[in-house]
């Protein structure tokens, strides 16, 4: 993940790699928080697969950066509670 811009108010990061599907999930959770106007990502080219991500909020209620950490965390802590229930059926 590199930043790309960092504002107050916005970010737009990339990311190479990773699954379209993960970062849909992501910018989804982001969304659903407090304070977050707008998240969304975009597919720079195909063949880079380099995805850029842009998180607007409104800065008096929380920080992109902190928007995004606060997303990974809740996936984070939801992929535990999966592994559990998991572990749980064998």
């Amino acid at each position: 993940m590199r930043v790309v811009q960092e504002a107050e108010d916005f970010m737009v990061f990339e990311v190479e790699g990773e699954d379209q599907s993960l970062l849909g999930v992501l910018t989804e959770r982001i969304n659903s928080l407090e304070g977050v106007q707008y998240a969304g990502y975009r597919l720079e080219h195909p063949l880079t697969g380099i995805v850029s991500v842009s998180v607007k909020v409104d800065p008096s209620k929380t920080t992109p950066r902190g928007a995004v950490m606060k997303a990974l965390k809740d996936l984070s802590d939801l992929v535990e509670k999966l592994e559990s229930k998991v572990m749980e059926l064998r």
